[in-house]
C-alpha cells in the first residue's frame, strides 16, 4: 500500500519532469541535526553517503528496525554505536545510555518514522519486523514491514531487499475493521488480481492501553494510480487501458464480492502491474455489503470523488462510477472537474466537461458523472464504450420546484438539507406551508416512506416544527450530521450539550422529550459498535431516548411523593432546575465515568471541607443518597436516585440548615443545663462539707444574718434570704473555703477539656498499630516485590532512617526505652498495645459522663503515652512504621 505525499487536494493535477537527484529531508529532521550527531555518530556519514546515490533518496533508512535479528538495515543501528566500528571511546563506553536518550529524543523531537516503537503495538512488533513509515490518514498509520524472524536465505539474491514485504495498517482508536470482508479476502489468496492478499488482522493493546485495529496485506511496490494520474494528460490508448482495467477492478468487486466501495480514488487503486495496466482495491473502511441499499456507518469517504447522493445515506453501485468519472476527467486534462459551490447545487447541477476536448471522451465523462444515480453509467456502458459502441445518455424527470425562502427544491434531499440549514426560517415556513409540503409530498415527489403525522400536527402543535424538520432530515438526508434549534444532536454533541452552558438544557430537554433523539439515531455515526449490520440505528442516542424519560419519570415521582408527604422545609425545585436535572440523566447515560463522579461529589456532601453541606442532615435526602451510591452501576433506578439526590440538593441544604441550627440550640441548652447542675452539685457538696466539719467546733452565735454577716450578707440580690453555707462560702472572713470552691471549678474547666487530647491521641495509637504490624511483617515475612517503585521506596526508607539526624534521634529514643524493665519497648507487640491503650484512655478522657478525676487521669496517662509512642517510632528510625505500610502494599500488588 502507498500513499503518495500529502498536497492540495482541490489544486489541478500536474505534470512534473524529472529532476536531478536530491537528499529529502523531513521537516523535523533538520532541526534536529545536531542531536542526530551527537547521539548517534556515523548518522552524518550515511546521510552523505546517500546524498550520492543517483536516485532521490527519502532518508527514513536512520529509522530503527525493531525485532530485527540482526539490528536495522545498512546504515541503521539496532542499539546504539557500533561496539567494534567507528565512534569515539567515550560513545562506546556510554552505548547504553546514549541508545535510551536517543529513544526518547526520537519519541519527542523526530519524524513520525522514528516512533514505530510508540506507535506500534508491541504486539506487532514481536510478529513484524517494521522497516519504516509509509504514509498515514484519518483512519490509520501505514507501516512497510516483514514478518518478524525471516532468515538471510530468504531474501533476495543481493541480500538487500526481502522476497515479501507486507503493508501493516494500524488503526486509531475508535476504527474497526470490516472482519468479514478480510476474512473473505484472506480465504481467497492470491488468486484475485483485484484485491490485495491479507496476510493477518485483529486487536491488539497500543502503548496508551487501547485496543486498536490492524491488517497485514500485500504490498505494492508500484505504487497507486496516483502516480499515473500525475502524469496527465495520458495519451488516448493509455487513458483506455487505465480506464478498462479501472472498470474490471470495480465490476470484480460488485458483482463477485457483492461489495460497494464507497471510497474509491487514485490513492486506493494499487497497480499490481503496470503493462497491460491491473488495479487492485483497497482501503476495507469504505466497502459495504451490495445488498444493503442504505448504510448507517460512518465510513469514510474522499469528498472531490463522492458522488453527489452519498449524502442522502445511498451507498450503492453507481457512487463507484461517479468516482470513475472524475478520475477520467483528470486524466485526460490533469485536473479534477468543477463542481457545484455547495450540495445543493451539485446534486442538481450537470458537471461541466468542456475541457475535454474529444467528443467520445466527453461522452464518457458525461455519462459516469450523471448526478441521477439511476441514470448513471456503469459496467456495461462503460464497456459498450470500450469496444467502440455508443452508449445512450438517459434523461431523469424532473420534479415541479417547491419554493423555500426565496430558493427552488426540485427534491426532498435538498429541501431538506436547506431546512435543517436554515431551521429558523424552516420554523416559520412550516407553520404556514406545512399543507403544500404535504401535497408536493404526495402529488408530485409520490414518497409514501415519510410520515405525514409530523407534518398534520402542525396545524395544533405549530411549536414542533423544529420536530418536522429533524424527521425530514433522517428520511432524506442522513449523511449529514443531526441537528436541532440548529445544535448538533449526534452522540458527541448531546453530551457537550450536557455538560456545557446551562442555557441549552431547554433545547435538549425538549429534544428527548419530543423524540427528536430517537430520529437522529437514524443518520450515519461514527461509532464502532453502531455499524453492525441490520441496525441502521446509532445505539448511543437511542439508548438516550429510551432511558432519559424512565430516569426522569421515576424523579418526577419521587419529588411528588414528598410533596405530598407534608414535609415542612421541602421545596418544589424549579423549572430551571429540572432542566439541569434532564441534562444529568443524559450525561449519566452517555458517560460512563459519570457516575463516579458525581457519586463522589455527593460523598463530599458530608466530609470535603469546600464541598459539605447540610443535606446529609435531612432524613429523606440521606435515604435517596444512599440508594444512588449502592445501586448498581448503569441502572435506571441508580441513575434516578443519583439525578434525585442532585435535583433535590439545594433544598435538603436549606432543610438541613433549619435542623442544624435547631440542634445547636438544643446543644446549648443541654451544656448549659449540664453546667448548672455540676455548679449546684460542687457548691453544695462543699457546703455539705463546711457545715458538718464546722458545727462540731462552732460555738453557737446568736443574733440575726444581719448581725452575723453584715446587712450586704443577709439577703440575695433578688430580697430572698442566704442560706448558711452561702454566707460561709462567700464571707470574705474565711477565704480557705473560696479556694477550694475555686480549686474544684477549675477542675471542673480542665476535665471538660480533657477530649481535647484525643487529636493527637488518635493519630499515635493508629501509627502504633502501623509500626507493630510493621515490626512483625519485617521480622517474619521481608519484603520482596518485582515493582520498581516499591523497590525505589525501600531503598528511599533506609537512607532516610540511617541518615546522621534521624540516626542520633534513634539512639537517644532507643536509650530512654531501654529505661523500661524488661526490654518490654523492643518486641511489636509493645506499640501495638500503647496504641489501643491511647485509643481507649483517649475516649475515656473525652467521655463526659465520667467524674472530672478519671477524665484528668486518662489525659495524664495518654499524655504519657504518647511520649513512649514517639520514642518508640523514633527508635527505629521510622522505618518500622514504612514497612507497616510497603508490605501490606506489596502483598497486595504482588
Amino acid at each position: 500500500m502507498v500513499t503518495p505525499e500529502p498536497s492540495d487536494p482541490s489544486a489541478p493535477t500536474q505534470k512534473v519532469e524529472p529532476a536531478a537527484a536530491t537528499t529529502r529531508l523531513e521537516r523535523e529532521q533538520g532541526r534536529t541535526r545536531w542531536i542526530t550527531a551527537v547521539l548517534r555518530p556515523g548518522a552524518r556519514a550515511a546521510e552523505h553517503q546517500g546524498a550520492d546515490a543517483e536516485r532521490t533518496e527519502h532518508l527514513a533508512a536512520r529509522t530503527r528496525r525493531f525485532g530485527a535479528p540482526g539490528g536495522g538495515p545498512a546504515g541503521t543501528r539496532a542499539d546504539g554505536p557500533d561496539p567494534a566500528g567507528s565512534g569515539t571511546w567515550w560513545h562506546r563506553l556510554l552505548a547504553p545510555l546514549l541508545a535510551w536518550w536517543a529513544r526518547l529524543v526520537g519519541r519527542l523531537v523526530t519524524s513520525p518514522a522514528g516512533d514505530t516503537d510508540y506507535a506500534v503495538p508491541a504486539e506487532l512488533r514481536r510478529r513484524y519486523t517494521v522497516l519504516g513509515h509509509i504514509g498515514s490518514g484519518g483512519e490509520a498509520m501505514v507501516y512497510l514491514a516483514e514478518p518478524a524472524g525471516r532468515s538471510t536465505a530468504q531474501r533476495g539474491a543481493d541480500g538487500s531487499a526481502p522476497t515479501r514485504r507486507l503493508a501493516l495498517k494500524v488503526y486509531r482508536p475508535g476504527h474497526d475493521i470490516n472482519r468479514e470482508l478480510l476474512e473473505r479476502l484472506r480465504a481467497r489468496g492470491t488468486a484475485a488480481p483485484h484485491t490485495p492478499a491479507i496476510h493477518g488482522y485483529g486487536h491488539a493493546l497500543s502503548s496508551w492501553g487501547e485496543q486498536v485495529a490492524w491488517e497485514a496485506q500485500e504490498y505494492f511496490p508500484e505504487g497507486s494510480l496516483r502516480g499515473l494520474i500525475d502524469q496527465a494528460p495520458l495519451s488516448d490508448e493509455r487513458a483506455r487501458e487505465v480506464v478498462a482495467a479501472v472498470a474490471a477492478c470495480l465490476h470484480h468487486w460488485q458483482d463477485e464480492l457483492q461489495h460497494n466501495h464507497t471510497d474509491v480514488k487514485p490513492e486506493n487503486l494499487l497497480i499490481r502491474q503496470l503493462d497491460p495496466p491491473v488495479f487492485a482495491l483497497t482501503d476495507f473502511g469504505g466497502a459495504v455489503r451490495a445488498t444493503m441499499s442504505r448504510v448507517y456507518g460512518g465510513l469514510a469517504i474522499t469528498e472531490d470523488y463522492a458522488a453527489p447522493e452519498v449524502v442522502e445515506g445511498r451507498r450503492e453501485a453507481p457512487a463507484a462510477w461517479w468516482s470513475l468519472g472524475v478520475m477520467v476527467h483528470e486524466m485526460l486534462t490533469g485536473r479534477r472537474p468543477p463542481r457545484g459551490e455547495n450540495w445543493l447545487t451539485a446534486r442538481n447541477t450537470e458537471v461541466d466537461v468542456s475541457a475535454i476536448t474529444d467528443e467520445r471522451w466527453r461522452l464518457l465523462a458525461r455519462g459516469l458523472l450523471t448526478p441521477a444515480p439511476d441514470a448513471r453509467w456503469g459496467h456495461t456502458q462503460v464497456t459498450q464504450w470500450l469496444d467502440g459502441q455508443t452508449p445512450r445518455l438517459e434523461r431523469v424527470r424532473r420534479h415541479a420546484p417547491i419554493r423555500f425562502a426565496d430558493v427552488s427544491h426540485d427534491d426532498p434531499p435538498s429541501l431538506a438539507f436547506d431546512l435543517l440549514d436554515r431551521s429558523d426560517k424552516g420554523e416559520i415556513w412550516l407553520g404556514s406551508h406545512w399543507a403544500t409540503l404535504r401535497t408536493w409530498l404526495d402529488r408530485e415527489v409520490r414518497d409514501y416512506t415519510f410520515d405525514r403525522g409530523y407534518l398534520t400536527r402542525l396545524a395544533d402543535h405549530p411549536e414542533q416544527a423544529h420536530l418536522t424538520i429533524s424527521a425530514l432530515a433522517a428520511r432524506f438526508v442522513p449523511g449529514m450530521p443531526p441537528r436541532y434549534r440548529g445544535h448538533e444532536v449526534t452522540a458527541e454533541g448531546v453530551r457537550a450539550l450536557a455538560t456545557g452552558d446551562g442555557s441549552r438544557y431547554p433545547t435538549l430537554r425538549e429534544a428527548i422529550e419530543l423524540g427528536a433523539l430517537g430520529l437522529a439515531a437514524r443518520h450515519w455515526c461514527g461509532h464502532p459498535a453502531c455499524r453492525s449490520e441490520g441496525t441502521n440505528r446509532c445505539a448511543l442516542l437511542e439508548r438516550v431516548q429510551h432511558e432519559v424519560p424512565l430516569v426522569m419519570e421515576q424523579v418526577e415521582l419521587t419529588v411528588n411523593r414528598l410533596g405530598r408527604s407534608g414535609l415542612a422545609d421541602f421545596t418544589r425545585p424549579a423549572r430551571h432546575e429540572w432542566d439541569a436535572a434532564w441534562a444529568l440523566a443524559v450525561e449519566l447515560v452517555l458517560d460512563p465515568d459519570a457516575d463516579q463522579r458525581h457519586r463522589r461529589r455527593l460523598r463530599a456532601q458530608s466530609w470535603h471541607p469546600a464541598q459539605r453541606s447540610d443535606a446529609p442532615r435531612v432524613d429523606w435526602w440521606r435515604e435517596l443518597c444512599r440508594t444512588g451510591l449502592r445501586g448498581r452501576v448503569s441502572e435506571v433506578d441508580t441513575n434516578a436516585a443519583l439525578v434525585g439526590s442532585q435535583l433535590l440538593l439545594p433544598c435538603a441544604a436549606r432543610a438541613g440548615a433549619k435542623v442544624r441550627e435547631r440542634d445547636r440550640r438544643d446543644a446549648s441548652a443541654r451544656w448549659r443545663h449540664r453546667w448548672d447542675q455540676i455548679t449546684a452539685a460542687v457548691s453544695g457538696g462543699w457546703a455539705g462539707l463546711r457545715d458538718r466539719v464546722g458545727d462540731g467546733r462552732r460555738p453557737p452565735q446568736e443574733g440575726s444574718a444581719a448581725t452575723r454577716y453584715g446587712p450586704q450578707w443577709a439577703r440575695r440580690r433578688d430580697g430572698r434570704p442566704l442560706a448558711d453555707w452561702e454566707r460561709e462560702v462567700l464571707d470574705p472572713k474565711n477565704p480557705a473555703e473560696r479556694k477550694r470552691a475555686d480549686r474544684a471549678m477549675r477542675r471542673l474547666k480542665r476535665a471538660m477539656r480533657a477530649g481535647r487530647c484525643r487529636r493527637y491521641a488518635y493519630p499515635a495509637g493508629v501509627l502504633g498499630i502501623v509500626d507493630g504490624l510493621g515490626h512483625w511483617l519485617w521480622t517474619s515475612v521481608g519484603l520482596y516485590s518485582s515493582l520498581p517503585f516499591m523497590e525505589s521506596a525501600r531503598l528511599g526508607l533506609t537512607e532516610f532512617s540511617g541518615n546522621a539526624v534521624m540516626g542520633g534521634l534513634s539512639r537517644v529514643a532507643t536509650n530512654l526505652l531501654g529505661l523500661l524493665p524488661g526490654d518490654v519497648a523492643q518486641g511489636p507487640w509493645f506499640p501495638v498495645l500503647l496504641g489501643v491503650a491511647l485509643l481507649v484512655l483517649a475516649r475515656t478522657a473525652g467521655n463526659g459522663r465520667l467524674g472530672s478525676r478519671v477524665q484528668l487521669t486518662a489525659r495524664a496517662l495518654v499524655r504519657l503515652g504518647a511520649v513512649l509512642m514517639v520514642l518508640r517510632l523514633l527508635a527505629s528510625g521510622l522505618f518500622l512504621l514504612g514497612m507497616g505500610v510497603l508490605i501490606p502494599l506489596s502483598l497486595v500488588t504482588g
